[in-house]
């Protein structure tokens, strides 16, 4: 095939031909303007050279079948014309190579159109999360065979034992090119329980980077896991991970994860050795932590216990929910279904109440014909706490989905997001009534206690290079400064160290060559003076050096430090990372500190969506698959 993809110009052979194959097959022309017929015709359709000395035209006709199938039905149709040159009238065709089509009417197993659909089968089934079992259905079979007609279907066993194998492992090896791109990396990982029957223990584990100034995001592991879940059995598995992808654990900024006790214990540890980086409690659970003490006040418990007694009501009859759709359509409600909450999941309990106030005047209606079912109303005092419970659940149930997001830096607007909660919505105001007091009372005293000091310090940094926010919401800005500077020379120590080592390396595998010859004992004094002078010079020029580089560090960091806050600060729906990318030579040392740290995830549900999308994989469909796959 041509440059670009353009086909070359194809001619008819010299000779006149009888075969109908040769209307696809042909020769180019030289320089002189003489067909090449060298013996490997080009296809017309493709480019593709095909041997045919000697008149042979089996490997021309094979190549039609598994290659060109509109063209084969042409064939063996016999509409096609038996030559380039010759008209349709003096077509001739062969018996005996129609009856040899007839017997090997479908694609080769090893022809590239098989291979290309056998690939698109396997995509579905992992992509869609459908049955292997699929491929041998008589529906599926059906559609096959409708649509293209020549291709056979593999067995099941080929799909699981052949196909997904081999692009599960391409898959893999494209993922580690693109993980060790990274430089520092940030993770989280949660443990769930299968659906369908089965209830198997599972641990997902996601890993998060930069590359080219571009938030990456990729589940590394969905691991059966039937050991105990300890605190040690998680680091294990962690590391065992971590050894397989090839990954050193001490490029990892930070795990986040949910407030379990063994997550804690594995990865919140003093040991650096044990884990590096800094944990943090998904973003998430904590929020969900704090309303949820906040929805044990006995009042509040009371009145929401109470609407979710009225949706069971609901729920359990069929005359009801049929009573509720006219008395919707009579009042002019909207016309929807009330919602029964999680109880783990305060976002549904919000919806769950907020629902039953928009159905209330429809939900009273309904009720109010049935005298048997009027203790399922709740009382006027239930109604007016879930009114006052709504005012401050509202503005709160757009923060997790806003910060669960796998492309968007997240942990650099917790910092911001939390101080607007505790500040702005959780502020006590003067005409707030007792109630509303206590439940600000009790959210804003757990969510303060939720991160740690070394936490709160890593959200401040990661806060101050993002210039959506720099240090507007820094409780103390010269101390993130000053940590700033400090990680900075961290980061310029461990990279002068790293181009040392790989120097060493390199001078060690070429050792200097040197003779020795023999001195006098005060030729051997003088020079083991000299060596002890020279080492005790270059000792103190080395460590002013060091002192000089640290200040020199200290200062380039402090100007860029000081340019930087000079900017104006970007528009809070712009990607900082786009900024970083226009301006990482113009602020090297703080870009450095940003390439780290923008990576972190505040919240785990990057994955909690992996076990969400596995009730699709491990369905009632699907409750014999092993635990191994």
């Amino acid at each position: 095939m041509a440059e670009g993809g353009t086909l070359p110009t194809i001619y008819p052979p010299s000779k006149r031909v009888k075969s109908e194959v040769w209307k696809y097959f042909g020769f180019q022309k030289n320089a002189e303007g003489l067909l090449i017929e060298d013996g490997f015709p080009l296809c017309k359709t493709c480019g593709r050279k095909v041997a045919a000395k000697h008149g042979n035209t089996s490997n021309m006709f094979a190549h039609i079948r598994d290659n060109h199938p509109l063209q084969f039905r042409e064939i063996k149709s016999g509409h096609a014309s038996s030559s380039a040159g010759s008209s349709s009238a003096e077509a001739i065709v062969q018996p005996t190579v129609q009856e040899a089509f007839q017997r090997q009417a479908s694609y080769g197993p090893s022809s590239h159109r098989a291979k290309e659909i056998n690939h698109a089968i396997a995509y579905c089934i992992a992509k869609d999360m459908i049955p292997i079992y699929t491929v041998a259905k008589p529906g599926f079979l059906k559609l096959m065979k409708t649509t293209v007609p020549l291709y056979k279907v593999p067995s099941q066993k080929f799909f699981s034992k052949t196909e997904l194998p081999k692009m599960y492992n391409s898959l893999k090896e494209d993922v580690g090119k693109r993980i060790a791109q990274g430089k520092w990396y940030a993770a989280t990982t949660d443990l769930w329980t299968s659906s369908g029957g089965s209830g198997h223990p599972y641990i997902s584990f996601t890993i998060h980077y930069l590359t080219d100034w571009k938030l990456q995001s990729n589940c590394l592991e969905t691991q059966f896991f039937p050991e105990d879940h300890t605190a040690d059995n998680i680091s294990e598995f962690f590391d065992n991970m971590l050894q397989e992808w090839g990954i050193n654990k001490e490029f990892f900024v930070s795990i986040t994860t949910d407030n379990a006790t063994n997550m804690k214990k594995a990865f919140e540890t003093s040991d650096a050795t044990t884990f590096p980086g800094q944990w943090f409690g998904c973003f998430g659970h904590n929020l969900n932590l704090a309303i949820s003490k906040a929805l044990k006040i006995q009042r509040v418990d009371t009145a929401v216990r109470s609407c979710r007694h009225l949706v069971q009501g609901f729920s359990r009859s069929w005359k009801r929910r049929r009573e509720l759709r006219n008395k919707q359509e009579a009042l002019n409600v909207p016309q929807r279904s009330l919602i029964h909450d999680v109880v783990t999941r305060w976002g549904s309990t919000q919806k769950m109440l907020q629902r039953f106030i928009e159905q209330q005047q429809a939900v009273c209606a309904v009720l109010a014909t049935e005298r048997g079912a009027w203790h399922l109303m709740p009382k006027d005092a239930d109604i007016a706490v879930i009114e006052q419970v709504l005012q401050i659940l509202q503005p709160l149930s757009a923060f997790t989905d806003a910060l669960a997001s796998e492309s968007r830096v997240s942990l650099s607007a917790l910092r911001p997001v939390l101080s607007h909660i505790i500040s702005d919505i959780l502020e006590v105001k003067n005409e707030d009534s007792a109630l509303t007091i206590d439940l600000k009372r009790v959210m804003k005293s757990d969510l303060e206690s939720r991160y740690s000091v070394d936490a709160k310090k890593v959200m401040d940094l990661t806060s101050f290079v993002d210039p959506r926010f720099k240090g507007s919401f820094s409780d103390d800005l010269d101390a993130t400064v000053n940590c700033c500077i400090e990680e900075a020379s961290k980061l310029a120590e461990m990279t002068t160290l790293s181009e040392g080592a790989a120097q060493t390396e390199q001078s060690s595998t070429t050792p200097p060559t040197h003779t020795h010859t023999p001195t006098p004992t005060s030729e051997k004094q003088q020079q083991s003076l000299a060596t002890l002078l020279n080492k005790i010079t270059s000792t103190r020029q080395q460590r002013a050096e060091e002192q000089e580089g640290e200040g020199s560090m200290k200062s380039k960091t402090e100007a860029e430090i000081k340019l930087y806050l000079s900017l104006p600060l970007i528009k809070s729906e712009a990607d900082p990372l786009q900024w970083w990318s226009l301006h990482a030579e113009e602020l090297p040392h703080l870009a450095t500190l940003a390439e780290k740290f923008l990576c972190i995830p505040a919240t785990s549900v990057p994955s909690e969506r992996v076990f969400s999308a596995s009730g699709h994989i491990l369905s009632p469909q699907r409750s014999k698959l092993s635990q191994k796959k």
